[in-house]
C-alpha cells in the first residue's frame, strides 16, 4: 500500500499519467488567466502542477494548498530548487475551508483530488467563492470521482455551470480519467 502522505512515494506511484493530466490541467488553467494573473491548485500535492503554471506562464502568481504538510514542504523545496519560490505560495489547508479571500484566483485547477474532499459540495463552494468573476476551474480526477456530486454542488450556486473537458493526450481509455470546467454563466 502506498503511503499517500510521503512526497517520494506519492511521485513513485503516479507515474507517467498524472504527468500526463497535469500538463492538460496546466495548459487549461494558463489559458483561462489573465496576463498577470492568479491560479490556484487545489491538493497540489508534492507541487509538480504548481511548478508546471509557473514554468509555463512567467508572468502568473501560482498558490498551491494541500492538507498534508509533508506535501506543502516537499512543494516549498521543490519550487525553491526551481527558482520559482517568489512566484509560487503553498500552505497547508482543507479545500472544504480554502485560506483565502474571496475573488482571489482568475483559475483554480485540481488534478486527482476532489474524491477525497469532505464534504465535497463545501468544498466545490469554496473553490466558486476564491474564484473572480471571470474565473474558470478546471478539475480532474478518476472516472469513478463524484462528479454528480461536484455537478450537484455547481447547480445549486445561481449563476455558475459544470462541463465535461475532455482530457485528451492520455493513452488510457477517457473512462479512467474525466474533467470538469466550472464557470460562471453569461446572460
Amino acid at each position: 500500500m502506498v503511503d499517500y502522505t510521503a512526497p517520494g512515494a506519492y511521485q513513485r506511484s503516479t507515474g507517467t499519467f498524472f504527468t500526463v493530466l497535469q500538463r492538460r490541467a496546466a495548459a487549461h488553467a494558463s489559458a483561462a488567466a489573465p496576463r498577470g494573473g492568479r491560479v490556484l491548485d487545489v491538493g497540489c500535492g508534492p507541487g509538480v502542477l504548481v511548478r508546471t503554471l509557473a514554468r509555463r506562464r512567467p508572468d502568473l502568481r501560482v498558490d498551491g494548498v494541500d492538507l498534508t504538510p509533508q506535501m506543502v514542504e516537499h512543494a516549498r523545496a521543490l519550487l525553491a530548487r526551481a527558482g520559482l519560490a517568489d512566484r509560487t505560495h503553498v500552505v497547508a489547508g482543507d479545500a472544504a475551508a480554502l485560506p483565502y479571500p474571496d475573488a482571489s484566483f482568475d483559475a483554480v485547477t485540481s488534478t486527482m483530488s476532489f474524491h477525497h474532499w469532505s464534504p465535497l459540495g463545501v468544498a466545490v463552494g469554496e473553490v466558486l467563492r476564491v474564484l473572480r468573476p471571470t474565473g474558470t476551474a478546471y478539475l480532474y480526477d478518476v472516472g469513478v470521482a463524484p462528479f454528480d456530486g461536484v455537478r450537484a454542488a455547481v447547480a445549486g450556486v445561481p449563476g455558475w455551470t459544470c462541463e465535461r473537458v475532455l482530457v485528451r493526450g492520455i493513452v488510457l481509455p477517457s473512462v479512467l480519467y474525466r474533467g470538469v470546467r466550472l464557470r460562471r454563466v453569461t446572460p
